[in-house]
């Protein structure tokens, strides 16, 4: 099954709809805000994964190490920003200013 609002993918038994009797709207907004923790918590470890690497670079003055931590896949991130109500923070728009001004 799908989420109605954000057609996120979820499993349920094959006797489901004659069985459950709760919300389905409730149980679709649940489903939606364990979706999108999981998403912004893969969004953070990477973002700390690419600020890592960032770091590494200035102190060992690294260029290739600069380039692959610039490089470093954010598709978590990428992905929040696309899903509705979910653009980036302040705080997240500072955080990526300060390491673009290292390119």
């Amino acid at each position: 099954m799908k989420t109605s609002n954000l057609k996120t993918s979820y499993y349920v038994k094959p006797d489901f709809p004659q069985t459950f009797t709760g919300s389905m709207n409730k149980l679709e907004t649940t489903v939606e805000a364990e979706y999108m923790k999981l998403v912004r918590n893969a969004c953070q470890r990477e973002k700390i994964n690419q600020a890592n690497l960032f770091l590494k670079a200035k102190y060992s003055g690294s260029a290739q190490m600069k380039k692959k931590a610039a490089e470093y896949s954010t598709e978590s991130c990428q992905l929040l920003e696309q899903l509705p109500g979910q653009g980036r923070s302040e705080a997240e728009k500072q955080f990526r200013d300060f390491y673009q001004d290292w390119e």
